[in-house]
C-alpha cells in the first residue's frame, strides 16, 4: 500500500469545515453535468488514494450549451506495480462514453500537470475517463476541469485622444474609441472592457470612454470586446500611456539669512526619477481567492525588444518573481506562458501548510504581508517544495497566527526552463495561479520578469527629461538680478527686509511641471548681524586678535589706539563692551 499522497495532505480535514467554492466529488458518483470543479478518485478529498481492483467508468459534459471540457490534470501518481501491461492505468475518450474515440492511455505521472481537451470533433463536448486498478498496489490521482466555448471571435480597434505612447501628467484624462472594432458575421458587440491596470478594469456597453491616470508609471492599455454569445476578441491592442514621475527638487543657498543689499545665491539640482517595469504592480494586492481549479491570471505585454526577437539561452532569463503570501504552499499551482503558449511551471502544490510571505491565516479577506520570490534558471538550491518545512533551516516565523514561512529568495522551477526556448520576446507574458485546495488564500502584490538588459529593454521604462534652457527650469521671486545660463542658480539682492519666498520650477518634456519653494530671511542693513558680515561698515585697517582659538584672554592689536569696543557674536548680541582700549593691551574675556 503506497502512503498517502503529500500533495493533498490536509484536504480532508479542511473540507470538513469549509465550504467548497466549486463542485467536488470522487469519480465513482457516476456521471454528470458540470462546468467548473474538481473530482478525486475514490479515496475522496482526505487523500487516502483509489483502491486495488477498481474499473470505473466515468462521463463529465458541460452544463452550457455549446461549451466543451477541459480537464487540468492536478496530481496524477498511478502505481506501476504489477505485470507489464497490467499497470493502474486511466484512458480518456473523446465523447460521451468508450465508443467515443480514445485520445489516449496512461499511467505512472504521464498526465501529471497536462490539459486535456474535448477536440472540435467532438460535437457532446464531453470528455470519458476509464480508469482500471489492479492488485498490486494503489495511486491517487485529482483533475480540475472547467468549460470554454468555441466562437468566431470579434476584432479589437482601438485609438486614444493621444499618440502612443501618451505621455501626460498625474490626474491627466486621456479619451479612448474603440468605434473601429468588428463583431464576426451575424453578431454584435455588446461589451468593451477596458484594462487600465490590473485593478483597474472598465467596462461599458458604448465604444467609447475617459479614463484618469492619477499615479506615475507606463500603462499599457489593453482592449476586449465581446459579443452577445460571450465570444471574446483575441487580437492585441498596443495603445501606451505613460505618466510622469516626481523628480526630486534640491535647493541650496548660500545663507539661510541675508542682508539688505548684499548678494547671496540659491541653486538648484533637479534629479529625474525614472521608471522601468518589466512587472505589474497591483497595489495593496490581488485576492488569489479560494475557489477550486480557477485560474487567476496576469500579463504583461512586452514590446520594446527587436522585431523578431527570441529567447535564444535561457541565460538571458535572468529570473521571474512574485511579491505574494499565502496561508498554504500545497494550494497552489504556479506557470508562466510565453508569447507563444510555451508554459514553465514554477510551483506544483507540495509545501503543505508552509505559509507563503506573512499571511493573515484566517477565514477573513485580508491582505498580508507579501514577500519577494524569484525562480532562475541559473539557481541550484531547490524548488520552493524543497525548501518548505522539510528543509527548517530555509523557513522563518510569519503570519498571523505565527508559522513557518518560506524565506525570500531565488529557487529552481518545477519546471524545465528549455520550454521556453524559441519563445518570442515581444508580446503577452502571462502569469497564472490555480487553488487547488480549500480554505486557504492569498495576495498577489506583483510580478515581474527579468531579462539580460544585453537584450535591450522595453518601451515602458522612461526617464522624464528636463531641458537646460530658463522655459524649463526657472526661480521666481523678489529682487532677482542675475542668473547662471540655465536658470538653475540665481543671484538676489534684496531691496526690503521680511520674510522672502523663492519658487524654483522644473517642466519636463511630458509637460508637467514641479515646484518647490525655500524662504528666505532677510535683514535690515544695520541689523547687528549685518554689521558683523560687513555691510555698511566703514573700511578698517587689519586688527590682530589672538589666540586663535580664543580662551580667556583676547589679545587684541591695532596700529592705533582704540578709544571704545563692543564684542559681538555672529548675531550682534553683545559679549563685552568698554570706553577705552589702548593698542596692544589684553582684555579678559569671561
Amino acid at each position: 500500500m503506497r502512503c498517502i499522497h503529500p500533495l493533498l495532505i490536509g484536504l480532508f480535514a479542511f473540507t470538513q469545515h469549509m465550504a467548497l467554492a466549486q463542485p467536488t466529488f470522487s469519480i465513482y458518483d457516476g456521471s454528470t453535468e458540470s462546468c467548473q470543479g474538481v473530482m478525486h478518485d475514490t479515496g475522496g478529498p482526505d487523500a487516502a488514494g483509489y483502491g486495488n481492483n477498481e474499473d470505473i467508468t466515468f462521463t463529465l459534459c458541460p452544463d452550457q450549451p455549446g461549451a466543451t471540457m477541459q480537464f487540468n490534470f492536478i496530481v496524477f501518481d498511478l502505481d506501476q506495480s504489477g505485470a507489464a501491461g497490467t499497470e493502474d492505468n486511466m484512458s480518456v475518450y473523446d465523447g460521451d462514453g468508450t465508443d467515443a474515440p480514445l485520445l489516449g492511455t496512461y499511467t505512472g505521472t504521464q498526465l501529471q500537470g497536462l490539459l486535456i481537451n474535448a477536440t472540435v470533433f467532438n460535437p457532446s463536448g464531453c470528455l470519458t475517463l476509464r480508469f482500471v486498478s489492479n492488485d498490486a498496489g494503489t495511486g491517487v490521482f485529482a483533475i480540475s476541469y472547467q468549460c470554454y466555448v468555441d466562437c468566431d471571435p470579434p476584432t479589437a480597434s482601438a485609438t486614444m485622444s493621444l499618440s502612443s505612447p501618451a505621455r501626460i501628467c498625474a490626474g491627466e484624462e486621456v479619451q479612448f474609441d474603440a468605434s473601429a472594432s468588428e463583431a464576426a458575421p451575424g453578431q454584435t458587440i455588446t461589451n468593451y472592457e477596458w484594462h487600465f491596470g490590473p485593478l483597474d478594469v472598465v467596462t461599458t456597453t458604448e465604444p467609447t470612454v475617459a479614463h484618469v491616470f492619477s499615479a506615475p508609471g507606463s500603462f499599457p492599455v489593453t482592449f476586449i470586446v465581446s459579443d452577445a454569445n460571450g465570444c471574446a476578441s483575441t487580437n492585441a491592442v498596443d495603445l501606451l500611456v505613460q505618466v510622469s514621475t516626481v523628480p526630486q527638487l534640491n535647493l541650496t543657498t548660500s545663507d539661510t539669512v541675508a542682508c539688505v543689499g548684499s548678494p547671496f545665491e540659491l541653486n538648484a539640482v533637479i534629479d529625474p526619477m525614472p521608471w522601468s517595469e518589466a512587472s505589474v504592480d497591483y497595489g495593496p494586492g490581488i485576492y488569489i481567492p479560494d475557489d477550486i481549479g480557477t485560474p487567476f491570471s496576469s500579463v504583461i505585454e512586452l514590446s520594446g525588444f527587436e522585431p523578431g526577437a527570441i529567447l535564444e539561452s535561457t541565460d538571458d532569463l535572468h529570473s521571474i518573481c512574485v511579491d505574494m503570501e499565502h496561508s498554504y504552499m500545497g494550494d497552489l499551482l504556479l506557470f508562466v506562458t510565453c508569447p507563444n503558449g510555451s508554459e514553465v511551471v514554477l510551483h506544483q502544490q507540495g509545501g503543505s501548510y508552509t505559509f507563503l510571505g506573512s499571511p493573515i491565516d484566517t477565514d477573513e479577506i485580508v491582505p498580508g504581508e507579501c514577500w519577494h520570490y524569484c525562480w532562475s534558471p541559473n539557481a541550484t538550491n531547490g524548488t520552493w517544495v524543497d525548501n518548505s518545512v522539510a528543509g527548517w533551516n530555509t523557513t522563518q516565523v510569519g503570519g498571523v497566527p505565527p508559522g513557518l514561512s518560506l524565506i525570500p529568495g531565488t529557487y529552481e522551477a518545477v519546471g524545465t526552463w528549455d520550454i521556453l526556448l524559441g519563445c518570442p520576446l515581444n508580446g503577452t507574458w502571462q502569469f497564472t495561479a490555480i487553488d487547488h485546495l480549500v480554505v486557504d488564500n492569498g495576495f498577489l502584490c506583483s510580478w515581474e520578469l527579468h531579462f539580460n538588459p544585453a537584450l535591450g529593454g522595453d518601451d515602458f521604462s522612461f526617464t522624464p527629461a528636463y531641458g537646460a534652457g530658463c522655459d524649463s527650469t526657472y526661480w521666481s521671486g523678489a529682487d532677482i538680478t542675475g542668473s547662471d545660463v540655465d536658470c538653475n542658480g540665481v543671484v538676489i539682492t534684496p531691496t526690503a527686509p521680511g520674510e522672502q519666498e523663492y519658487t524654483f520650477t522644473a517642466i519636463n518634456d511630458f509637460g508637467c511641471s514641479f515646484d518647490s519653494t525655500i524662504v528666505i530671511t532677510v535683514l535690515p542693513a544695520t541689523d547687528p548681524y549685518c554689521i558683523t558680515l560687513g555691510v555698511g561698515a566703514p573700511a578698517l585697517e587689519a586688527i590682530s586678535v589672538r589666540p586663535m582659538p580664543v580662551h580667556d584672554i583676547l589679545q587684541v592689536s591695532h596700529r592705533e589706539p582704540i578709544t571704545g569696543y563692543e564684542l559681538l557674536d555672529l548675531r550682534g548680541r553683545k559679549l563685552l563692551g568698554g570706553v577705552s582700549l589702548l593698542h596692544r593691551e589684553p582684555c579678559r574675556w569671561m
